[in-house]
């Protein structure tokens, strides 16, 4: 009898705690209670104090933290209200202040795991990013040291504003690692020497790069910082850590807002912003624009030049074999380009757009979409059965086996199927096989001519006969960068594809 009553109370009780948590799951409302919690910030500890009532926050305050005075504390005084006044731990991290605004946020969540209670209830998202923490291999003893200013020096930057710079630069900072592309030319090995900082993106550029170029020019990691996080706000902090002499920011890339935000705190510390532009509306331009606004800065205008010179003349090539012709063909873009999601297009004002025009093509996107403002992702969709009654002699893709920075991409990851949407295996582009990639980066990249001039030697092969741009981009590495050509695969067609095999382009 008593192992009964022992048995009916266990089971009773585990009733009532499965009744509670159901009710509790159902209506968090009922939780009133105050626990302190805490996460990891810049510098230390943040400890906070969460306080409930009735599951509802009615006060957040930090009890302790070492963040930076001016930086950090920015967002010690306004996350948590902001916390309260939305009743959710989805809120925006303070400009500058990433690192910090991230860690109360994760002892808000603490704190409430303390009192029982569920965080992702209250919007809350662990960072669950595979990114590595690169700042954690950064040693400030190993910084460059810092050159005497000889001379001051107006430039006006990709935006026209007129920055005062000290000359010569002794550090600098970029805001995606793919911008040293364009002081390569200018500096060689020792644009990794100067090198501070950079900001990540998308495709773990910093990782990348580093698995690249360590070999060659040693461990300038060691030095160089994480800045930010892919189409995040600047790490303020770790600026201010770092001191470059400037930061590049490209302002193509939706991330230079942030950099804006923080230009005043910057400029308190000596750290100039200098806005670069590509690939711009105008990738013709845009390119040569910003070498020499680096040539400027770098103090390298003659090196600058040389690249401009060579990259003209390749757009000449393009304009004078494309003098006479009368008759374009048609082509459909799309970035990602997979069988079940139609991916963005883009018309001949915008991005991809642009570069099939300069090759002499007939964009089909242009008599639906030439109007209309292109959407905040990038680009705007197209009606599938507008590309089908277009029928496209060519079809451009980008995004789908985009091999950039990885020239030994696995062929299993070499595949076009698009070709398997309803109807597609009888367009004329997917009959003649006219289906490539392109690797997306590219277009922004100071090899944003090769694009171009692969395109229009596809579209007009007679017109181009003897051009080979392959060799051409063999020439401009050979001459202008520290590696050769072989760092990444520039482009896939259907023909290797279907044959199972890939060929680095």
């Amino acid at each position: 009898m008593k192992n009964f009553k022992k048995l009916f109370f266990i089971l009773n009780f585990i009733l009532v705690f499965i009744f509670s948590q159901t009710l509790y799951g159902e209506n968090k409302n009922l939780v009133t209670g105050s626990k302190t919690g805490t996460a990891e910030g810049y510098h230390g500890k943040i400890t906070v104090l969460t306080e409930l009532k009735d599951g509802k926050f009615t006060n957040i305050s930090i009890k302790s933290h070492t963040e930076t005075k001016g930086v950090g504390d920015t967002a010690i005084s306004k996350i948590p209200n902001e916390i309260v006044k939305k009743q959710s731990l989805d809120v925006d991290s303070v400009a500058g202040a990433t690192v910090t605004s991230k860690a109360i946020v994760t002892a808000v969540a603490n704190s409430l795991e303390k009192l029982g209670v569920d965080p992702v209830k209250y919007a809350y998202k662990a960072d669950t990013s595979k990114t590595e923490n690169l700042n954690a291999k950064l040693d400030l003893k190993k910084l460059p040291k810092k050159k005497a200013i000889k001379e001051t020096v107006i430039i006006t930057d990709a935006k026209g504003r007129k920055v005062e710079i000290g000359l010569p630069i002794s550090t600098y900072a970029i805001s995606t690692m793919d911008v040293i592309d364009y002081i390569i030319p200018l500096k060689g090995k020792e644009a990794f020497n100067m090198l501070v900082g950079s900001g990540q993106d998308g495709g773990h550029g910093l990782n990348k790069y580093a698995k690249l170029y360590t070999p060659i020019v040693g461990n300038y990691m060691e030095h160089t910082a994480q800045i930010s996080e892919h189409a995040s706000p600047f790490d303020l902090e770790m600026l201010l850590a770092v001191q470059p002499d400037v930061l590049i920011v490209n302002s193509a890339m939706a991330a230079h807002k942030y950099s804006l935000e923080i230009e005043e705190q910057l400029a308190e510390a000596g750290i100039k912003i200098i806005l670069i532009d590509v690939p711009g509306k105008d990738p013709e331009k845009s390119v040569q624009q910003t070498m020499k606004i680096l040539g400027d800065l770098f103090q390298e205008k003659e090196k600058a030049n040389e690249v401009i010179n060579f990259i003209d003349k390749q757009y000449s090539l393009i304009t004078k074999n494309l003098k006479n012709i009368k008759y374009k063909p048609t082509v459909y873009y799309e970035k990602s380009g997979y069988s079940e999601v139609f991916g963005p297009t883009a018309t001949s004002k915008s991005g991809w757009g642009i570069i099939i025009n300069i090759a002499g093509g007939k964009n089909i996107a242009d008599e639906i979409l030439g109007d209309k403002p292109v959407s905040k992702g990038g680009g705007n969709t197209i009606d599938p059965e507008f590309v089908l009654k277009n029928n496209p002699d060519f079809i451009i893709l980008s995004g789908v086996n985009d091999g950039w920075l990885d020239s030994s991409k696995e062929k299993k990851n070499c595949k076009f199927d698009i070709v398997n949407r309803n109807g597609w295996k009888d367009l004329k582009a997917i009959k003649n096989k006219n289906l490539y990639e392109f690797a997306h980066s590219t277009s922004r990249s100071i090899y944003g001519f090769y694009p171009s001039l692969k395109m229009a030697t596809i579209f007009y092969p007679e017109e181009f006969k003897g051009v080979n741009p392959e060799a051409i981009l063999d020439e401009f590495f050979d001459k202008f960068m520290i590696l050769d050509s072989s760092i990444t695969t520039w482009m896939f067609k259907l023909e290797d594809c279907d044959k199972n095999k890939t060929k680095k382009k």
